[in-house]
């Protein structure tokens, strides 16, 4: 039997998958262990790629959703599941698995990272609490030291290219290493191309940012999403840092539109909520930084959709 661990592909999803691999599956890992790397709106399909000899499914960093859970629920049945997971949207779906006997491990910590350091009690090396450090510092927490300077190599590096699974497995392997992130070549070649792309976008949303009620909102083509593929959340937590604005990120895939929305109001969930309620589509994330994404809508229809939500937003809290 194999065990399966199921991780978010970005920054702190690669530390929780290095951490547990390195407290708990050290002697199935690679051998016996296969890792299956996803984003938030397509986890429901890489979760059919878990081995059919299943004996245990770990899934780190997964914002849940209603087509998650229907996924997982028939694994259940002949597999050990573990859920560990800090995104405050997953919080109305987690009775259903723990229903089912799932062990789940969820809370609003700064990074899930952080989480499993203080609910599974890791006794973790200078190096790992090192690593915990970065996790938070890629999901918001502000630092300026060379630990957030290692953040943002890992962050940007995975950026550059979110979808290379190859690179993200280089990372985990370097990490059980305990290598020194800052010397491995392809990490500072990767983020050096990231970098640059991200100041080309962050200029092409000040140029194209459009200013309603309270809200910066942009829209990007889909060959626009194609280029900058990955940076998007990036470039919307900076473009808000930048601006003091909240930001709206309205961008165009295929066979979807994806919202993204940053919010030092905290107040992203509940907008990208009323968003997919309105259009008809999945949303996630946490009460600063979240996304709706809608299948099968046009751009069109999305930004007049988004353009009511907000001006609705805006009447409610006037009135």
């Amino acid at each position: 039997m194999k065990s399966a661990v199921v991780c978010h592909g970005d920054c702190d999803g690669v530390i929780s998958a290095f951490l547990y691999i390195k407290h708990f599956l050290r002697d199935t890992y690679p051998s016996n262990t296969e890792l299956i790397f996803t984003q938030p709106w397509r986890a429901h399909i890489d979760l059919k790629k878990v081995p059919k000899e299943l004996g245990e499914l770990v899934m780190l960093d997964i914002a849940l959703s209603r087509d998650v859970v229907n996924e997982v629920l028939p694994l259940t049945r002949k597999a050990r599941v573990i859920f560990i997971d800090h995104h405050i949207s997953s919080e109305e779906f987690i009775n259903d698995l723990i229903r089912v006997g799932a062990k789940v491990i969820w809370s609003k910590a700064t990074s899930t990272p952080r989480l499993m350091n203080d609910s599974l009690k890791l006794i973790t090396n200078p190096y790992e609490a090192m690593l915990i450090r970065v996790a938070d510092i890629c999901e918001g927490v502000e630092a300026q030291d060379d630990v957030s300077k290692i953040a943002d190599l890992i962050k940007l590096s995975i950026a550059r290219d979110p979808g290379d699974t190859e690179f993200l497995n280089f990372l985990i392997k370097s990490m059980l290493r305990g290598s020194n992130i800052p010397s491995l070549e392809e990490v500072t070649k990767r983020a050096t191309v990231a970098k640059w792309l991200l100041n080309k976008l962050l200029k092409l949303m000040r140029d194209r940012a459009m200013l309603v009620s309270d809200y910066l909102i942009t829209t990007l083509t889909s060959s626009e999403s194609r280029i900058y593929a990955g940076l998007l959340g990036i470039a919307s937590t900076e473009f808000t840092k930048e601006m003091k604005k909240d930001v709206i990120l309205i961008r165009e895939e295929e066979g979807k539109v994806v919202v993204t929305v940053r919010s030092s109001k905290r107040n992203a969930l509940t907008l990208c909520k009323l968003i997919a309620e309105r259009l008809g589509g999945r949303y996630g994330g946490h009460v600063e930084a979240a996304s709706a994404t809608l299948s099968g809508t046009a751009l069109e229809k999305v930004q007049l959709g988004v353009l009511e939500v907000v001006k609705n937003v805006r009447r409610s809290v006037t009135t």
